[in-house]
C-alpha cells in the first residue's frame, strides 16, 4: 500500500477510473514481473477448468445417484446356492456298473461293496474297447435319473456325470482310469435274522435233524429254504457245523455263527447272492440259547442327501 487515497483502474471500456483504496494497490499485468504473470496466468486456466467441469461432476454425481436409487449401478449379483434335498432311496433305482480302465475284476469288486451300502446293482461288465474315461468315473443319466445320479457321485470322488437322454429312473456308471477308491463310509452291521435265508443240511445219521433245526431258526427269525440231506455228499465227523457263503453272504454267515456254537465259516467262490448253508455235522448238539443272543433288529440307514447344482434348477 502506498497511502494513496485513490488508485486508478481500467474500466470495461479501457478507459482510466479511480476508487476508493481497500488496503491494498491494483497493478496492470504489464506492471507485473515474469514470474507473477505465470502465476496470474495458472489461476485464470484453473478458474476457467473448474467452470467447465463442476457442472459436469455435478450432473455426472446426480446420474450415479439415481443410477443406485434404481438399482441399475451396485445391484449385488444373485449368489447361486445349490438346493440341498433328500437324496432317493438306494435300492430305488438300478446301476449299469461297468470298467473301462485296465484293472481285472475292478467293476465285480466296486458292485459288492456298492450292494452291501444298499445300492442295487443290475449288470457288472467292461466297457466297450473305444470307451476312455480319464476321471474316476462317468456317471451317465438322463432328465428322471439325475438326483440319482447325483447319489452315486458321492460314492466315487473326482467322478463325473453326463447327461445321455436316457429314460427311466437307472443310471449307469463306467469306471475309469483314475478311480482310486469309494468314498470312505461306516460299515453298516451285519444282517438281522429276518434279512438271512438259510438252508439247513444233514450230514449225520440223525433223521429229521435238518427240519427240527430249520424249524428253530424260524422262531428266531431266520428265513429257512431247503431242509434235507446235504447235496454236496459232505462227511463231518469232528465237526459240529459248516456254514457255506458266497462272497456277498460273509456278514450273513457271521450272524449265523452266532447261533451255532462251534461252526465253521466256509467261502465258496462264484455263489451269487447273500443267503447260506447251514450244514450239520456229528458234533452237532443244539443252537445257542436265544437269551445267550442279543436281539437284533434290521439296520435303518440315516437318509441320504444331495445338492442340487444350480444350473439343474
Amino acid at each position: 500500500m502506498t497511502g494513496r487515497e485513490e488508485l486508478e483502474m481500467a474500466d470495461g471500456d479501457g478507459r482510466w477510473t479511480s476508487r476508493p483504496a481497500a488496503g491494498y494497490e491494483v497493478l496492470r499485468v504489464d506492471e507485473l514481473d515474469d514470474d507473477t504473470r505465470r502465476v496470474l496466468a495458472r489461476r485464470r486456466r484453473r478458474r476457467a477448468i473448474l467452470f467447465v467441469t463442476l457442472p459436469g461432476l455435478l450432473l455426472g454425481t446426480a446420474t450415479v445417484a439415481a443410477a443406485y436409487s434404481a438399482n441399475l449401478i451396485g445391484a449385488p449379483e444373485p449368489v447361486c446356492i445349490p438346493e440341498r434335498v433328500e437324496a432317493p432311496q438306494r435300492d430305488s433305482f438300478e446301476i449299469d456298473l461297468q470298467n473301462s480302465n485296465s484293472t481285472a475284476g475292478l467293476a465285480r469288486d466296486v458292485g459288492r461293496t456298492l450292494e452291501e451300502r444298499g445300492f442295487v446293482i443290475a449288470d457288472i461288465g467292461n466297457a466297450d474297447d473305444r470307451v476312455y474315461v480319464k476321471s474316476a468315473a462317468t456317471i451317465y443319466y438322463g432328465p428322471d435319473s439325475r438326483d440319482n445320479a447325483l447319489l452315486v457321485q458321492q460314492q466315487i470322488p473326482g467322478s463325473k456325470m453326463w447327461s445321455d437322454g436316457r429314460g427311466g429312473k437307472d443310471v449307469q456308471v463306467v469306471l475309469g482310469y483314475g478311480y482310486k477308491d469309494l468314498k470312505d463310509e461306516p460299515e453298516p452291521p451285519p444282517p438281522a435274522p429276518s434279512e438271512i435265508r438259510v438252508s439247513v443240511y444233514n450230514t449225520t445219521f440223525r433223521e429229521g435233524l435238518a427240519a427240527d433245526v430249520a424249524a428253530d431258526l424260524r422262531s428266531r427269525g431266520f428265513r429257512t429254504g431247503e431242509t434235507g440231506n446235504d447235496p454236496s455228499g459232505a462227511f463231518l465227523p469232528e465237526e459240529a457245523a459248516v456254514i457255506r457263503y458266497g462272497p456277498d453272504g460273509q456278514k450273513a454267515a457271521k450272524r449265523l455263527a452266532d447261533h451255532v456254537e462251534g461252526a465253521e465259516l466256509q467261502r465258496v467262490e462264484g455263489r451269487k447272492g447273500m443267503s447260506v448253508d447251514l450244514v450239520l455235522g456229528n458234533e452237532y448238539s443244539d443252537l445257542v440259547p436265544a437269551s445267550d443272543i442279543p436281539e437284533v433288529t434290521p439296520y435303518v440307514r440315516p437318509a441320504d442327501h444331495i445338492e442340487r447344482p444350480c444350473e439343474a434348477r
